[in-house]
């Protein structure tokens, strides 16, 4: 199925449900995520911010900018070919979007999981939304929440987000409302205020709802404790 398609499945309640967002794509200068609506089909705008040189990685994020997509894949494809995380990130979202190369699910797949292994948070995000949704690759939930894992621990919101409601459900991973309240908790407080930060706080108050204080406690620690991880290649 298509992620573009997919529609949030329901978990153990209303409010637990599983996003299986649009994959992160490059659009501004700035790192930004935001869901449009967490009971539809949501959307993510997540950006990783460009260097000030110029070069052809640059050139290529201006060329896409300017929606001369097949100008961008001339630029990325030989830094993508020669092991350039961000060129291969790129890449992959044009295979994905069907932008200047024909559009490729496995092809994105492909070039997302080559950036994402050398630690590029937002190709790890890519590659955990592809096995959730089964999008060039077949569906796996336990690889899916290895990938959220990687991308949550670099602070990608919404691969936190993910993590916490595969925990609080079991999928993927064993069923633990410590770890799925501390996840939700670590996205809720990065969230802008609005329609999305409210449903999450539902959600959280709906895994809460089957916790001891003490668990809850706990999550609350491990939230609190918790810092980014980024990974250095």
């Amino acid at each position: 199925m298509d992620a573009r398609q997919l529609r949030l499945c329901a978990l153990s309640s209303p409010f637990l449900v599983l996003i299986l967002a649009r994959h992160v794509r490059p659009r501004s200068e700035n790192m930004k995520a935001t869901v449009r609506d967490l009971f539809g089909a949501s959307a993510i705008a997540l950006v990783l911010s460009a260097t000030a040189s110029a070069g052809p990685l640059e050139e290529g994020i201006a060329a896409y900018h300017e929606k001369r997509y097949t100008k961008a894949a001339e630029l990325w494809r030989p830094l993508a070919e020669t092991g350039n995380a961000g060129a291969q990130y790129r890449l992959g979202s044009l295979y994905m979007e069907g932008h200047g190369v024909e559009h490729d699910d496995a092809t994105a797949f492909m070039w997302f999981q080559r950036a994402a292994t050398q630690g590029d948070a937002a190709a790890q995000y890519n590659v955990g939304a592809s096995y959730a949704a089964g999008t060039g690759v077949p569906k796996s939930d336990v690889d899916a929440a290895k990938w959220f894992r990687r991308a949550a621990d670099q602070g990608v919101v919404f691969a936190q987000l993910n993590l916490g409601l595969l925990y609080a459900a079991g999928n993927g991973v064993p069923q633990d409302s410590v770890e799925a309240l501390k996840w939700m908790e670590l996205a809720f407080f990065a969230l802008p205020a609005g329609g999305a930060r409210s449903d999450v706080a539902r959600a959280m108050t709906d895994v809460t709802a089957k916790m001891t204080p003490e668990q809850i406690d706990e999550a609350k620690k491990r939230e609190r404790a918790w810092k980014v991880q980024r990974e250095v290649k």
